[in-house]
């Protein structure tokens, strides 16, 4: 039983500070793509360096934040993928989300500008899609197609579409919000 009078403890503030680590594990691993080398199977830390063409002792670390952020496994010196990890971020497959990192590393670096945002009342990692090269743009817009994607698996698993003959997407986005529709895609008519 904890005394009513106990001083508080920094559990939450714990919790979050080390709740970002499995996400840059996971950032890295894409960045590197530790998972497609292991789509056939395990291989040790020294296999798997010598496939990316990095060093061992530089990767091995990785690869244990990898193995506790559940995206690998170790059985003695060998890793492997996890079934998620198989599925998601593997080179080659139509599942591959490993690409992402791109995306993940524009979004996350933004959010660490967000006090100097509130400090100066504008924002500091704005977009400016007028100066973009036609390649960051289309960078820009492929990393946003998965979340679409999810967002209309979300969006037809609250609505019911069937009635609808016109839907119109107005973000200027992929459209991947369309792609889940119950509704055959080509009845949808583009305006």
């Amino acid at each position: 039983m904890v005394a009513e009078n106990a001083a508080p403890q920094p559990t939450t503030i714990q919790k979050l500070t080390t709740a970002v680590y499995p996400s840059f594990a996971m950032l890295a691993g894409m960045q590197l793509d530790v998972f497609t080398p292991l789509k056939d199977g395990p291989m040790t830390a020294a296999q798997l360096a010598d496939a990316l063409d990095v060093k061992p002792e530089k990767l091995s670390p990785l690869l244990y934040a990898l193995v506790a952020a559940e995206l690998l496994t170790v059985d003695g010196a060998r890793f492997a993928n996890t079934p998620e990890a198989h599925q998601f971020l593997v080179q080659g497959k139509p599942t591959y989300m490993g690409d992402q990192h791109e995306f993940y590393t524009d979004s996350w670096s933004a959010l660490l500008q967000t006090a100097a945002s509130i400090r100066s009342g504008r924002p500091q990692a704005q977009h400016n899609f007028s100066t973009m090269s036609v390649d960051e743009l289309a960078i820009f817009l492929r990393n946003l197609h998965p979340q679409a994607v999810i967002a209309g698996q979300q969006l037809v698993g609250l609505y019911d579409f069937t009635s609808h003959q016109t839907l119109v997407d107005a973000g200027g986005g992929t459209g991947g919000w369309l792609l889940p529709s119950p509704t055959p895609i080509h009845t949808f008519k583009p305006r």
